[in-house]
């Protein structure tokens, strides 16, 4: 068994910068807006808390491909790209 100090994490990759994955809030307000839901509405939909999808829509956190994949079909987005954006780690501020 692998000593705790050399087991990596699922999906952790070795070299080079990681990209994150954010939620584009103008867009996200833009299709709530558009289908007349709320943030609360949204978080009940995806399975999150009001609070963590906060966070999602001030950048605090990134969401995962499952939290994603949610809240595309909650919205009715069949492409990421309306909703997220990726950045490189490197470019965060």
């Amino acid at each position: 068994m692998p000593s705790r100090k050399n087991r990596q994490r699922k999906g952790h990759r070795r070299g080079g910068g990681r990209s994150l994955v954010r939620l584009d809030a103008a867009a996200l307000w833009d299709r709530l807006d558009l289908l007349g839901r709320s943030q609360n509405w949204l978080a009940g939909q995806v399975g999150v808390t009001p609070a963590y999808l906060s966070m999602l829509v001030n950048g605090g956190r990134s969401p995962s491909g499952r939290i994603r994949r949610r809240m595309q079909k909650a919205l009715g987005v069949t492409r990421s790209l309306q909703l997220f954006r990726t950045e490189d780690e490197h470019e965060r501020p």
